[in-house]
């Protein structure tokens, strides 16, 4: 318990938990609806648009240049809404997150009139923002949309574990594994959501994220 209190409200792992899960909620999403793409991960677009750049395939390239260009603009984006809107009554992070919602929620209901491409690419951008958001959980670095950083963070606490063993060390293993398990359960819950409810699953990200607002909200008045 006193752990918990020593952390900023939005470091704190349940909220991490959430941000994962939403991520992997997401990226399932795109990659069953929209060509087996993801929103989020940009290393795979940039080596996609490397290859179609040596294919000249120029118009196949821009599909995944514009997500990469637009995931930058929303880490940017970001860093206006913190200069722009300070923390009263909500703090910083909720103000991305009403931001985020409200995106992720309009891409939902204009998506008939959107390109495929514009759909990812408007999603990276919101996505973008959430990183940027909350760069931290319990005072460490963690990526709320990606997994390779929190992988190798278990690697390498696993084996400072195994030298030292420093139960931090361990205590960082498991709670990095615990944000693994948070994107495999998006995924897994996004997967099975769609057999319903099609291409509205993606709504489910907003219901995730408003969770999120709330819970910041709630642990602010403690």
């Amino acid at each position: 318990m006193s752990e918990i209190s020593t952390h900023p409200i939005q470091e704190r792992l349940p909220i991490a938990l959430l941000l994962a899960t939403n991520s992997g909620f997401v990226d399932a999403y795109t990659f069953q609806y929209h060509g087996e793409r993801f929103a989020s991960l940009q290393t795979g677009n940039i080596i996609q648009a490397g290859i179609s750049l040596a294919r000249g395939q120029f118009n196949y390239a821009s599909s995944f240049l514009l997500p990469i260009l637009f995931f930058l603009l929303g880490a940017a984006f970001n860093n206006i809404i913190k200069h722009q809107f300070k923390a009263r009554k909500l703090s910083t992070q909720q103000h991305s997150l009403i931001i985020e919602i409200i995106g992720i929620s309009l891409v939902v209901f204009i998506r008939t009139q959107i390109s495929s491409t514009v759909f990812i690419t408007l999603l990276s951008f919101f996505l973008a923002i959430q990183l940027d958001a909350f760069p931290k959980v319990q005072g460490l670095p963690f990526t709320s949309v990606m997994s390779t950083g929190n992988l190798r963070n278990v690697g390498a606490n696993l084996i400072t574990y195994f030298y030292t063993k420093n139960r931090t060390a361990l205590q960082n293993a498991s709670l990095f594994s615990l944000i693994i398990l948070a994107f495999l359960f998006g995924a897994f819950i996004s997967a099975l959501l769609s057999t319903y409810l099609k291409h509205f699953t993606l709504l489910g990200s907003s219901v995730i994220l408003m969770t999120i607002f709330g819970l910041l909200f709630d642990y602010s008045k403690k």
